[in-house]
């Protein structure tokens, strides 16, 4: 799954959604989508997320949670992220660290060309 080229959309509602990738179950897109809600159309909550997890990898190791609103990413280890649900949208689900640095830093791009509201 690391290998996924995401596909990104703004709704109506200037919510960032996932397009269907046909290799990805529907619950971890749903997961992902959750996790990303709050940050809205802002690259620079993205990158600040993104910037946060990797520097509570190198002070703390595995681990910790770093959640949003909406749902938590916990590191139980150097290679795997758990997605936790906080408010009964999706089932918990584990995606491979690789994978979940990817996805956030495509979406970093993707919101680079989005402008903000």
């Amino acid at each position: 799954m690391a290998d996924v080229a995401w596909r990104f959309e703004v709704d109506s509602d200037e919510l960032v959604t996932l397009s269907v990738v046909p290799e990805i179950p529907k619950n971890t897109v749903l997961a992902l989508e959750t996790l990303i809600i709050p940050f809205g159309l802002s690259r620079q909550s993205a990158s600040t997320y993104l910037r946060e997890w990797r520097r509570m990898a190198r002070e703390y190791g595995a681990e910790y949670v770093l959640g949003t609103p909406g749902a938590s990413s916990e590191r139980l280890n150097g290679q795997r992220v758990k997605i936790g649900d906080m408010y009964g949208q999706f089932d918990d689900c584990i995606i491979g660290n690789e994978f979940f640095e990817k996805f956030l830093e495509e979406l970093i791009e993707y919101l680079a060309g989005v402008p903000e509201s």
